[in-house]
């Protein structure tokens, strides 16, 4: 019979996860579709709540002689929220269903390099904690 140190060393460790290469296909496809679904339901929202709320059809960039600057640049805003927030829902949604459906994250989302700021950023918290010990 074996250790228990025996066992932890033929466990093999969460961050070891295999990805298949259909995985990173079928997540693509996944994250364009939420992406595009969540896009025209935020779109189609947004012109709907406009029209509902100011009684007048959505205001269109580029007919000056007809639309006020600030309707368009209003609407641009509420439209321009709805979609981003649309989205950010729709990629985490799908990514929780690629979670649940493979037990693992897509590659693409963790395999996420840091920025060179965050790097700077990190370097100068370790010379911070240095200093305080």
């Amino acid at each position: 019979m074996g250790s228990k140190d025996e066992k932890a060393d033929q466990q093999t460790p969460a961050d070891e996860v295999r990805h298949s290469p259909m995985g990173g296909l079928i997540w693509k496809a996944l994250s364009i579709a939420a992406t595009v679904g969540a896009t025209k339901l935020a779109t189609d929202a947004a012109q709907r709540g406009w029209k509902f709320a100011t009684g007048k059809p959505v205001p269109v960039a580029g007919d000056y002689e007809q639309e006020r600057t600030r309707d368009v640049i209003a609407f641009t805003a509420l439209s321009a929220m709805l979609v981003t927030g649309a989205r950010i829902a729709a990629e985490r949604k799908a990514a929780e269903y690629y979670r649940h459906s493979t037990g693992h994250l897509p590659k693409a989302l963790t395999d996420v390099k840091p920025s060179k700021a965050e790097k700077k950023a990190a370097k100068k918290l370790k010379k911070a904690q240095a200093k305080l010990s």
